[in-house]
Order: C-alpha cells, then sequence, then structure tokens
C-alpha cells in the first residue's frame, strides 16, 4: 500500500514539473512558428513555471493542449 503511495506521488511529481513544463514550451513555440510571430505566449525558466502557471489558468490551458497534440500528432506519423 506505502509502495502504491509513493509510486503515485512520484508519478504526479513527474507530470506536474517536467511533462507540463515540456508541453506548455513546446505548445508556445508551435503557437509562434504557426502563426508567424503574430501569437506569442512567454516562455518561462522551470523554477517560475508553476507560480506562472497558476496566475493565468485559460491562457496556460490552450498552449498546453496546443503542445499536447503537436506530440500527439508527431507520435501518430511516427506509428504509422
Amino acid at each position: 500500500m506505502l509502495l502504491g503511495s509513493i509510486a503515485e506521488l512520484f508519478f504526479w511529481f513527474f507530470w506536474e514539473f517536467l511533462l507540463s513544463f515540456l508541453l506548455y514550451t513546446t505548445g508556445a513555440v508551435v503557437l509562434g512558428v504557426l502563426s508567424f510571430g503574430r501569437i506569442q505566449k512567454p516562455l518561462y525558466f522551470p523554477g517560475v513555471f508553476n507560480s506562472e502557471k497558476r496566475l493565468a489558468k485559460n491562457d496556460f490551458f490552450s498552449v498546453y493542449i496546443t503542445g499536447f497534440f503537436f506530440y500527439l500528432v508527431l507520435l501518430t506519423l511516427i506509428i504509422w
């Protein structure tokens, strides 16, 4: 039971800090490239990322989803 709780805690730590930062950064870059620089989202250092993420939930979510779909399409192309 304790080992399962530790594994779940590690998973959420990994998801919250590493994957959300990676997906947000990728989404910001993809939006900037696809819009030829018209849409500019700020890029944050990992230490500042969590506090900024909590302040701008709506803005964060659209960029985050863009990064998620970028990796989803990339994975689909690799599998295909």
